[in-house]
């Protein structure tokens, strides 16, 4: 189980790594003086880890390839001066980051297990963080990384974007903490540096003190379906709009797909920095440019892949109608070679992703659809219509209530006042173009790689930070005018939109444990005896249902936080995630692996597990149906070599075992 020290050490750990060099960087960059301080913690993380990976690829992962990344980008530092840049009309006030570094421990804390009576309760969220099964994967072997979910005759790789995983994976080698203990911190440090970007990107607009405040406020609140639920009874919101699903605010999204959030932070820096090279050369700019760009990609194919290229489409055409003719060549050629750049880092990743789509046999993994928006109310098929507009009439609102008018409004304002200055402040016009096509992509885009539709629910995060930034700068600018209606907006969207917040700032952990809760309290004692008996590169056989009644859906989550070994099917959750095979091949694996833990084996079942998917090593327990009907008992093919009474028993694969022609 995770400790508290032991985040806090790897939260320590990162801050010091990525925000001093985020710092050191942010000097030398043409940028006001409230952006570099703000943007470093983010900037550090995504130049570091971009560095880092590619090191790790080539000469393996370890402490030294992880300290050489650092003195690359500090050495990068000594052929450019500092930027002098004047001192800011309102500054960021030092204790604005301690409230920030507060207010993302609450994301960070969903993370942690909770203890009700001696019983161990998992929040919602940590169905998600089963990837923490990479994280471990990474610190035990290396790069590339193996994939830890799925074995067969040939290994397959990871194709998931996986750099924030990377960098997680970076704090455990460095501080010798679990891949569990990083996940937190690295949760905590994401929201940490996404708050920093909205706080210094709200006082750049309105150049105000209130701005950051406003930020902070704005990040505890959530979607006000509680609320109209309380107005006008559950049955008939639930009647009138589609049920809630993972397009989420700040808060829900930073505490389910930290990663998501931080290649949303990345996409907005890259989108700054792209103004900053319309406005001034620098080579210097353009480097980290392409270096955030690839950090994007790597974190998150739907946010840093299709939304900021989409957003290239409109971004770069209107920054370089902003730039002077003289300046607009070298703008034009500086972007392109930036991206190609990017590209060029991020390939490995990108093979390995269109390896895995051929291989799942399902086409274009995205399509044009809006969202469900409306509920029964509204017959078929004109609720699919009218949900065009809902989505910007109902959707946004419900779920964005405080910012998503304010920041609009704020925004269309700016550009009418600034219309004149666009060529001495072009990231404004490129932040909003950002959060316009962010919207859009949330509005038509849809992935149909998975169950969920990952892309409609990510695309909205740039605008969410952007929206944020613009509604906070809104307010405080409204306040010092004294605009009673827009303060009194303010106070009553804040207030209809708390009850949500909170239940999230509770880390939406179960009021009552699992059925299983007092079973998984004895995991840790499990997977220590498994790993007694199982190599670091050795798969293991485990029921992929074992303790599926502690997350929201079905997944082994004991394996994925403790296990720290390879599975050689850990479940079809998370196969359609990692698992470069087709949705049939799931299935069959999905279902052979079930019989054999319910105890239903068929004859060739067993055979299979051993040749096929190399499960070298077998965990049966009490819960398992093949417990009391136990086919690796009477199998030639594995041993018994450790057993606890009413617990569980231990089979490695059996050397003198053989078989004729498995089957596939």
């Amino acid at each position: 189980m995770p400790t508290v020290r032991g985040v806090l050490w790897c939260a320590v750990t990162g801050l010091a790594l990525w925000s001093i060099a985020g710092y050191a960087i942010a000097l030398r960059l043409p940028m006001p003086a409230h952006l570099r301080v703000g943007l470093a913690p983010a900037l550090g993380w995504a130049v570091q880890t971009s560095v880092s990976l590619m090191l790790s690829l080539f000469f393996g992962f370890s402490v030294p390839s992880i300290l050489a990344s650092v003195l690359i980008a500090f050495g990068a530092l000594l052929c450019a001066r500092p930027v002098p840049v004047a001192a800011p009309r309102a500054p960021l006030p030092a204790w604005i980051f301690v409230a920030a570094a507060l207010l993302a421990l609450m994301p960070a804390a969903a993370i942690l297990p909770k203890f009700i009576a001696g019983q161990v309760v998992l929040s919602g969220p940590m169905f998600d963080h089963s990837k923490i099964a990479l994280i471990d994967q990474i610190v035990r072997e290396g790069m590339p990384p193996a994939n830890p979910v799925i074995g067969g005759t040939r290994e397959p790789g990871v194709a998931y974007y996986y750099l924030w995983h990377f960098g997680a994976a970076e704090l455990a080698r460095l501080t010798g903490a679990s891949g569990w203990e990083a996940d937190a911190a690295s949760t905590w440090f994401t929201a940490f540096s996404s708050l920093c970007i909205m706080c210094s990107v709200a006082t750049h607009l309105a150049r105000r003190v209130l701005a950051p405040v406003f930020v902070l406020v704005a990040c505890t609140t959530a979607s006000i379906r509680p609320s109209l639920a309380l107005l006008f009874g559950q049955d008939r919101v639930d009647q009138a709009i589609a049920p809630a699903s993972g397009f989420a605010g700040w808060l829900f999204q930073t505490t389910w797909s930290p990663h998501h959030v931080a290649s949303a932070g990345c996409t907005v820096l890259a989108v700054i920095l792209l103004a900053r090279l319309a406005s001034q050369r620098s080579l210097l700019t353009a480097a980290v440019f392409s270096l955030t760009v690839a950090a994007g990609f790597e974190s998150s194919l739907w946010v840093g892949g299709v939304v900021f290229a989409m957003s290239l489409c409109a971004v770069v055409p209107a920054l370089s109608l902003c730039a002077s003719r003289a300046h607009r060549g070298w703008f034009l050629t500086a972007a392109v070679t930036a991206v190609l750049l990017a590209a060029l880092l991020c390939s490995p990743l990108m093979a390995e992703q269109c390896r895995a789509a051929i291989a799942r046999l399902g086409g274009i993994p995205i399509a044009l659809a809006p969202p469900e928006v409306l509920g029964s109310w509204f017959p078929d098929p004109v609720r699919r219509y009218l949900d065009l507009v809902a989505y910007w009439l109902v959707l946004l609102v419900v779920e964005f209530p405080v910012i998503l008018i304010a920041g609009c409004i704020f925004l269309a304002g700016t550009l009418r006042d600034r219309r004149r200055s666009l060529m001495q402040e072009p990231e404004v016009l490129a932040l909003a173009l950002l959060a316009a096509v962010s919207l859009c992509g949330g509005w038509l885009l849809v992935s149909t790689a998975g169950g969920n539709n990952d892309l409609g629910w990510r695309a909205v995060l740039p605008a969410v930070l952007i929206l944020t930034s613009a509604a906070a700068a809104g307010f405080s600018r409204w306040f010092s005018h004294r605009s009673i209606w827009a303060v009194a907006g303010m106070l009553a969207s804040v207030a209809v939109a708390a009850p949500e917040g909170v239940k999230l700032a509770a880390g939406e952990f179960r009021d009552t444990s699992a059925p299983s809760a007092d079973l998984f309290s004895h995991a840790p004692q499990l997977w220590e005896a498994v790993r007694r008996h199982t190599p670091v590169d050795w798969r293991v056989a485990s029921n992929p249902m074992l303790f599926a009644d502690m997350t929201w859906w079905p997944v082994n989550i004991s394996w994925a936080l403790m296990a720290n070994r390879r599975s050689c099917f850990a479940g079809d959750e998370l196969a359609v995630a990692f698992a470069p095979i087709s949705a049939e091949q799931r299935r069959q694996m999905s279902a052979r692996f079930q019989r054999v833990f319910d105890g239903w084996a068929e004859q060739q079942d067993l055979a299979v597990l051993a040749q096929t998917y190399h499960c070298r090593v077998a965990v049966v327990t009490a819960q398992d149906g093949a417990w009391k009907r136990d086919p690796f008992a009477t199998s030639s093919l594995y041993t018994l070599v450790e057993s606890q009474q009413d617990r569980w028993r231990i089979y490695v694969a059996s050397p003198t075992g053989t078989l004729e022609h498995p089957a596939p």
